[in-house]
């Protein structure tokens, strides 16, 4: 994480697709919490932090966060739970060791989900190598939300050839459910993060509970850079995204009736980088839960300082 997260922003300045350039004003509906950051971690022995890529979720009627953090020096998906949206405790990793091929030494992006049979499902990027990020998507799953996690051994979505595009590393899956139908959203990125030049919104279909993915095609579900899907309490569909606010990051916000979309976006930012301690270098991954009891909307995002680490920040509509 440490290496590759500041790159995000190079990333979204070159994928025309996913990038909202100049925009004309903030949106002012939002503000952040007075209790940010909402969790911090940290890399083992250090007092360098390492917490992003949160995707927050309920379990029956409780809140659980899994995101992106340090295990043994090794980036790994961690489990929290909240005691409220604003006050969690880190129960520790989850999925931390490589999978029985080796092939998922390092891990983020992973995304939650309760499948019809009743398995805890976490779908997740793993790479051997951090000089080259050869990312792919991979699924782990667990008959307790804690675990212990059975690993795939094989990616459900290999990196290579998809939708006719060659891609080089696959980051941020999105998984939810319509009309019978599991639908999963990532982005495809062309080359390394030192070296990209383009990047696409990708989406697919499963019938098999998640096990196995077909249909990919290019979508224009905005979720460039490193955005999440989630689907709201009334059936509809919102997407987060970074994007480019007058040469600086800001959080952009979308929603549709599909999870492909068409989706109606708006002008301006939800969130522009403040520039503070919490938000010095980025803003990031950002993704939307709703309360189970008030059904209001919360913007769980990734705030950076690259010289002190990354920690979950929360926003919610005035």
């Amino acid at each position: 994480m440490r290496n590759y997260l500041p790159l995000t922003l190079i990333a979204c300045l070159v994928a025309t697709i996913s990038c909202n350039k100049n925009k004309p004003k903030p949106n002012t509906e939002w503000e952040r919490d007075n209790q940010n950051p909402v969790l911090r971690d940290y890399y083992s022995g250090e007092d360098y932090q390492s917490a992003s890529d949160g995707h927050v979720f309920y379990v029956d009627n409780e809140l659980y966060m899994i995101y992106s953090g340090d295990a043994g020096g090794v980036s790994s998906i961690k489990l929290a739970r909240g005691n409220s949206l604003t006050d969690w405790e880190i129960l520790g990793p989850i999925l931390s060791e490589p999978n029985s091929e080796n092939t998922d030494i390092s891990k983020e992006t992973s995304f939650y989900r309760k499948a019809d049979n009743g398995k805890h499902q976490i779908y997740y990027i793993g790479y051997t190598d951090g000089s080259t990020y050869q990312s792919q998507i991979f699924l782990a799953e667990a008959d307790s939300i804690d675990g212990v996690y059975s690993q795939i051994p094989t990616p459900v979505v290999p990196r290579g050839e998809i939708a006719g595009k060659n891609v080089y590393l696959i980051t941020s899956p999105s998984v939810v459910e319509h009309d019978g139908l599991l639908y999963m959203m990532f982005i495809g990125w062309n080359n390394s993060p030192e070296n990209v030049s383009e990047v696409w919104m990708m989406g697919a279909t499963s019938n098999d509970d998640g096990y196995t993915w077909s249909d990919f095609q290019i979508v224009n579900t905005p979720i460039g850079m490193e955005g999440q899907v989630t689907k709201t309490p009334d059936g509809k569909f919102v997407a987060v995204s970074t994007g480019d606010y007058k040469g600086d990051e800001a959080l952009y916000y979308a929603t549709s009736n599909h999870p492909f979309g068409p989706y109606e976006t708006s002008d301006n930012p939800i969130i522009t980088k403040n520039g503070s301690g919490l938000e010095k270098d980025e803003i990031i991954a950002p993704q939307i839960t709703f309360d189970k009891t008030t059904g209001e909307e919360y913007l769980y995002y990734t705030g950076a300082d690259h010289q002190q680490g990354w920690w979950m920040m929360l926003a919610k509509r005035k």
